[in-house]
């Protein structure tokens, strides 16, 4: 029994979801597939990655849907600004629309800024270039979360200034991106860590969230909001985006691991930030790109991608010991526990601790207290998403999770 293939691609494109494929059903090889697409005469990748295909040479293989849902839906949640009343969310929207700057984009930790209207003269960013143009960002969920936020009060008021200011800030998404497929944490550039890459607080991950979900009309983006343009550039973005990730993995002799928090817009080389945040592995973006990947078409290299990060993250977890941010025990034995530490050498699988001073610790008691206590050097986070992969049977794990 064979399926559609070039009508089955063009779903998986829209959607962007993986098929699901129920035991019993419709169950068709690799090579069954293959062989589908050369029946209909289509370009199988071409249907899904248009222009980008030449990173995904492989046709998209059918295989059990992973539900990302649980994973990805804090990148949706803009309850910080929600009431739930709509004459109050409106005034609110309002005063944010006012906030945003020329290019489309929004600062961070503008909450209390967004209580009123913007005076006209007040900085509506900290950061700027080296011109002077306020700098909009991407950090710590801003411009995404307002998007939402105001798509959401537009589905319930029709206004038009809100409609005008996403459709604004969608252009300051598309135009930040670079032409490898990577977006930095801020637009313009800075002039420094900021214009790298930045998977860095899951600032690279909620973009690609975001323009898969309008794409897709998810709530609130299913409305006029936004039109099939905006939604056909959206798709092109993504494709973008997320070639750029899987070229951004870090490979090790070889075999892929995981990403760094910061990669080189164009050499896709991890690179490092702030004194304290070298090149390196880091676990806890990789955890919200994982499973980003997995919730996209499965082509061979995205399946190999997050099938790799997922390897990598089971090789090196450490089962029976929690993190205790604030100390005086940093670690401590827990047999319900997993950890991973933040960062690891991106030449190897060596944890590290870092200083202001730039230097690597393997002793967390060596580095200063400032920087002990101030960053969170180890983390759970990748256990629900080792479970998700192994309850859904997208990967078979070494051994089970600590419960």
């Amino acid at each position: 029994m064979r399926f559609n293939v070039k009508e089955s691609v063009k779903w998986i494109a829209l959607s962007g979801i993986a098929i699901t494929v129920t035991t019993g059903l419709i169950n068709p090889t690799w090579a069954a597939a293959e062989q589908d697409a050369a029946d209909t005469g289509v370009n199988v990748t071409q249907e899904v990655y248009g222009d980008t295909a030449a990173v995904y040479k492989s046709a998209v293989a059918p295989l059990a849907s992973v539900s990302a849902s649980s994973l990805l839906d804090k990148y949706r949640d803009f309850s910080k600004f929600s009431t739930g009343n709509t004459a109050k969310d409106t005034t609110l929207a309002l005063n944010i629309v006012s906030w945003q700057m020329p290019h489309g984009g929004f600062f961070k930790a503008m909450e209390k800024n967004y209580k009123s209207k913007w005076n006209g003269k007040t900085a509506r960013s900290t950061w700027k270039s080296k011109d002077g143009v306020e700098l909009g960002t991407f950090d710590n969920e801003a411009t995404t979360t307002e998007i939402r936020f105001l798509a959401d009060v537009y589905k319930k008021t029709k206004n038009k200034d809100i409609k005008n200011s996403v459709q604004k800030a969608v252009d300051f998404v598309l135009t930040s991106q670079y032409s490898s497929g990577a977006w930095p944490q801020v637009y313009p550039k800075r002039g420094n860590y900021s214009d790298a890459a930045t998977f860095n607080d899951d600032a690279m991950v909620r973009v690609m969230v975001l323009a898969d979900d309008i794409v897709n009309k998810k709530q609130p983006f299913d409305s006029d909001i936004l039109d099939n343009t905006y939604r056909s550039r959206l798709q092109q973005a993504l494709n973008k985006g997320v070639q750029y990730t899987v070229k951004a993995q870090i490979v090790n002799n070889g075999t892929p691991t995981i990403w760094g928090a910061q990669h080189d817009p164009f050499t896709y080389e991890s690179v490092g930030a702030r004194a304290y945040e070298l090149p390196s592995k880091t676990t806890t973006e990789s955890v919200g790109i994982t499973a980003f990947l997995m919730s996209q078409p499965q082509t061979a290299e995205v399946k190999k991608a997050a099938q790799s990060a997922l390897k990598w993250l089971d090789t090196n977890r450490i089962d029976g010991i929690s993190y205790n941010r604030k100390g005086p025990d940093f670690f401590k034995k827990d047999a319900s526990s997993v950890i991973w530490y933040r960062f690891y050498n991106v030449e190897d699988n060596k944890y590290f601790f870092s200083d202001r001073d730039g230097k690597k610790y393997t002793d967390i008691m060596k580095i200063s207290e400032e920087r002990r206590l101030g960053y969170a050097w180890a983390g759970s986070q990748a256990k629900s998403l080792l479970a998700a992969a192994s309850e859904s049977g997208y990967y078979k794990l070494s051994k089970p999770l600590p419960k």
